[in-house]
């Protein structure tokens, strides 16, 4: 009777879907040369030759293929031939366990601004497993909304586009007045993070700030 009932440890719910109903798997081929790629690594799928690659932070973009690694991936295997893995696209995911590659050799988790260009894909981020969430939807915000870009008055900055759905990647400009220069933007509203003068569209309308200094 010792051997009838053996004892598991206790699985960790790392990458866990909260609800299967809504989730989809798929088999793909993954870019050899990336060592060991850790499971809940967002991959992209590259243009000119169909593999999939671990997504840098500049991969995560509304226009690129992005799915969710299932399992790790063991790349190093082969230098030449693509391996295979299952990836998941629309799913939900505890947040903090989906992973975008640092361009070197790390994995850290998404930002807010990823995780919206993500969400737009139907791979939801949830702040925990939660199994009475609803089929996983692009947004709760269909419609279009406005971007509007203040200043302190030593210049003047733009969005292009000024306007646009959930997901939609936006690009700041700044056009600085005599002897001033861009300091940093502010997010006045909208909830949005914005990195390298770019953010995606979130579920309201967005309000930055651009804020300048003397040049020396």
């Amino acid at each position: 009777m010792e051997n009838l009932f053996q004892t598991y440890e206790p699985i960790e719910p790392s990458y866990l879907l909260a609800d299967n109903e809504y989730t989809d798997q798929i088999a793909v081929s993954v870019e050899p040369g990336h060592g060991v790629i850790p499971a809940g690594a967002v991959l992209y799928r590259k243009a000119s030759s169909d593999l999939y690659a671990p997504a840098a932070a500049a991969n995560i973009i509304a226009a690129n293929d992005l799915v969710v690694l299932a399992a790790d991936c063991d790349t190093t295997t082969s230098t030449t031939r693509a391996m295979p893995a299952k990836v998941y696209t629309n799913a939900h995911f505890i947040e903090g366990y989906v992973l975008v590659f640092d361009g070197s050799s790390e994995y850290g988790p998404v930002t807010q601004a990823q995780a919206a260009i993500l969400r737009g894909q139907n791979i939801e981020l949830r702040p925990m497993y939660d199994r009475s969430a609803d089929s996983v939807t692009p947004s709760d915000n269909t419609g279009t909304v406005s971007v509007t870009v203040t200043n302190d008055g030593h210049g003047t900055g733009a969005a292009s586009p000024a306007s646009g759905t959930y997901g939609t990647e936006v690009t700041l400009t700044a056009t600085p007045a005599s002897n001033y220069e861009l300091d940093y933007w502010e997010v006045v509203s909208g909830g949005v993070t914005v990195e390298n003068n770019k953010f995606s569209i979130g579920d309201s309308a967005v309000t930055v700030k651009a804020h300048f200094k003397a040049t020396t």
